[in-house]
């Protein structure tokens, strides 16, 4: 059995790990899930994606959590976006890449882990409870569409 290795830092009060979120836009609407029960901030909205293990870099990081959590393969472009969030229990450093489905006609991602998914238009974001660390990223990206 391989030990799943997390990159944390002690700062203090708490931890810092490094996340990274996939920002997928097919047909004018952007991939965002649930976070699934038992989690950490269960219920609120996010860009899939997860966190960055020992020796891997954001690219990798993204295409083992998105095959893991939604069973579909991705190629990670750009980085959009980084924020850093103090929840009180753990500091994230958050990074938003650019990504787009390695094969669009069997493009069908699902919930592996029980979590919901939706694709919103950017008008929807509003809609939904997301999670505090993807606040920055949406505010950027609902006042400059463009950029993706």
């Amino acid at each position: 059995m391989v030990k799943k290795m997390v990159l944390t830092l002690k700062t203090g009060k708490n931890y810092m790990i490094h996340v990274c979120a996939a920002v997928i836009r097919l047909n004018g609407r952007y991939l965002v899930t649930s976070r699934p029960e038992g989690k950490h901030l269960a219920g609120k909205w996010e860009f899939p994606g997860g966190k960055l293990h020992d020796n891997e870099n954001c690219a990798e990081c993204l295409n083992r959590e998105i095959v893991e959590e939604l069973g579909i393969s991705i190629v990670v472009l750009d980085k959009m976006f980084s924020v850093t969030h103090d929840y009180p229990e753990k500091t994230v450093c958050l990074d938003f890449f650019r990504a787009v489905p390695e094969d669009i006609k069997n493009f069908k991602p699902e919930g592996l882990d029980g979590q919901k998914i939706a694709w919103l238009s950017i008008e929807k974001f509003s809609c939904y409870d997301f999670a505090e660390a993807d606040k920055p990223f949406i505010k950027m990206l609902t006042s400059a569409p463009c950029l993706i």
